[in-house]
């Protein structure tokens, strides 16, 4: 079984929706991916060649995001849950859904939203309560948590090198890039006037990431969700050090969930590394043997 993806898209009524397919053995289940604010679907790529074939993996694009990168508004957590729901209405099959950072809050509302679409829900270093913010400040935490993010999003890279060269001095990437790694990170560039840029589009992540940081029902979703849910959880952050994304109280704070922490890990290898990403598909098994 080839771990290679094919292209794919939803024709949903105000957008079309880029994705990345990749097939599965017969009789296996679905899973539809959700991936993080300034991210794209080729992150779950490591994913597939851990999966191997074992389950059908459908990677989404968001709006403003890899081959959705020009779609248009509105954005929002809310807004991305309704395009997942259309999706997986649009298989015609319950599914598995998996959600890294952003993408856990999609997932989560997605599945409050329309339960029998999806049979388990997965959450990566994601889907927890951030840090209370105050109205007036919500731009100054954005700029303070995404920093490095968004500055990557303002740039345009004379070539693909530069590009490539600044991932491997990320902090978070400090054991190095292995050459599917950098394949995937380069997939997420366009060609502009004077060089490339990254497919985001810095609006959708700035209204995202105000969801994030204030909407009290989109902070709310995993404390209000009855049911158990595995969150897999980094000790490093957005950085690469401690502290880790998800905080140790809210963790204590929510204990009918299954919290799965993955050592040697952090916010981004948690999903794109090879520890990471084998830790994600033994938890997406067990959730197939619990069905």
């Amino acid at each position: 079984m080839t771990t290679r993806p094919y292209f794919w898209s939803f024709e949903l009524p105000e957008a079309t929706i880029g994705a990345l397919h990749w097939e599965g053995i017969e009789g296996a289940p679905t899973v539809l991916a959700i991936h993080g604010i300034t991210a794209n679907a080729w992150h779950f790529d490591p994913l597939a060649h851990r999966l191997a074939g074992g389950a059908e993996l459908i990677a989404v694009d968001l709006r403003g995001r890899g081959r959705s990168h020009t779609c248009s508004g509105p954005f929002g957590i809310r807004r991305h849950a309704a395009d997942v729901v259309r999706i997986v209405g649009e298989l015609g099959r319950p599914v598995t859904v998996v959600g890294h950072a952003m993408g856990a809050y999609v997932a989560l509302m997605a599945a409050e939203h329309a339960p029998d679409l999806f049979r388990n829900v997965v959450l990566v270093d994601g889907g927890a309560p951030l840090p209370d913010v105050v109205d007036d400040d919500v731009d100054a935490a954005l700029e303070a948590t995404l920093g490095p993010a968004i500055a990557r999003l303002r740039t345009t890279w004379p070539d693909r090198v530069s590009y490539q060269t600044m991932w491997s001095q990320h902090p978070a990437f400090s054991d190095g890039l292995g050459i599917d790694l950098e394949r995937n990170l380069l997939a997420d560039l366009v060609e502009v006037d004077g060089g490339f840029r990254t497919a985001v589009n810095e609006a959708a992540v700035m209204i995202d990431g105000r969801d994030l940081l204030v909407d009290d029902a989109v902070r709310s979703l995993l404390a209000s969700r009855n049911e158990p849910t595995t969150v897999l959880r980094a000790p490093n952050g957005l950085m690469g050090t401690p502290p880790p994304l998800i905080a140790d109280d809210v963790v204590a704070g929510l204990p009918q969930h299954h919290w799965v922490n993955v050592p040697d890990t952090n916010h981004y290898t948690i999903l794109l590394g090879p520890v990471g990403a084998a830790a994600v598909a033994d938890a997406l098994r067990n959730e197939f043997l619990d069905d």
